[in-house]
């Protein structure tokens, strides 16, 4: 256990020495042998790093153990300074070099007990950087494929009077909705007697998102004449969309091929098929 006389000693010369820390600390963290692709400079983080600082200043004044109502600004530092990393396209090494490096160069200003406490403080503040450097990283991955596939999902009328949308991968919720309202607004203005949802490039956690983006745009349907033609969907998709068609009055079809929803839709459109003698 450190003594709290100690502790006091070393919150001072933290804060007395910051300027000092920061200056080894940038030094330390440019020549880092755990950083490889050194895709930031130490300059950029500079104000975080005094912002770390200060507030271990005030954590050791009181205790250093991770978790504790002491060290809760530390952590905040920490989490946000993973998910500025992350923003920034750097590597988990780096945000690891940052906390580490900082950890190594207090160390040299504190006694044994209070250096052994420091490190088992840092490596939490470590976890805690990279845990939000993960978590931020995954989600602008999803917000970039969101984005993609909101985009890059066809919409499209096959021939005049047949619109179809044709659904893909994993989108979200609001992806599923803003697609389908789009495909909705086609049928609309083209006077379509159908519109053709297909569901035959989803995955299944794309299928799982389906129902509700689906619930909201029969919605935005109902007290339509619109024929909703549901294609290559699995069975408990097309039977929970039937049932909500069903719900809303909408006039409702599912068919195992798209070929066969777009002959359905072409014949109701009053296009002439060609047929094979």
């Amino acid at each position: 256990m450190t003594d709290p006389a100690e502790l006091t000693a070393l919150a001072n010369v933290i804060r007395e020495r910051s300027s000092e820390i920061l200056a080894s600390w940038i030094v330390a963290f440019e020549r880092s042998p755990i950083r490889f692709r050194r895709a930031t400079k130490a300059a950029t983080h500079t104000a975080q790093v005094a912002n770390l600082v200060e507030a271990l200043g005030v954590a050791a004044s009181a205790e250093l153990r991770p978790g504790s109502d002491a060290t809760r600004e530390l952590e905040r530092s920490a989490a946000f300074l993973g998910a500025q990393f992350a923003s920034e396209g750097s590597t988990g090494f780096d945000v690891a070099a940052l906390l580490l490096e900082l950890r190594d160069v207090i160390a040299t200003l504190a006694k044994p007990p209070e250096a052994a406490a420091l490190t088992r403080l840092f490596e939490w503040l470590t976890v805690v950087a990279l845990d939000t450097f993960a978590s931020s990283g995954l989600q602008a991955l999803r917000e970039r494929v969101s984005e993609q596939l909101e985009v890059g999902t066809p919409v499209i009328e096959i021939l005049p009077k047949v619109p179809a949308v044709l659904l893909v991968g994993e989108p979200s919720t609001s992806v599923l909705e803003g697609l389908l309202s789009r495909a909705w607004m086609v049928a609309i203005g083209t006077g379509a007697p159908c519109l053709i949802i297909d569901c035959g490039g989803l995955v299944e956690a794309g299928e799982r998102n389906f129902e509700s983006g689906y619930k909201k745009f029969l919605e935005q349907a109902e007290g339509s004449a619109i024929q909703v033609l549901l294609s290559s969907a699995r069975r408990p998709v097309r039977e929970r969309a039937a049932a909500l068609a069903l719900e809303r009055a909408i006039a409702f079809q599912h068919f195992d091929r798209f070929d066969s929803a777009v002959a359905h839709s072409l014949e109701r459109a009053g296009h002439l098929l060609m047929r094979r003698s």
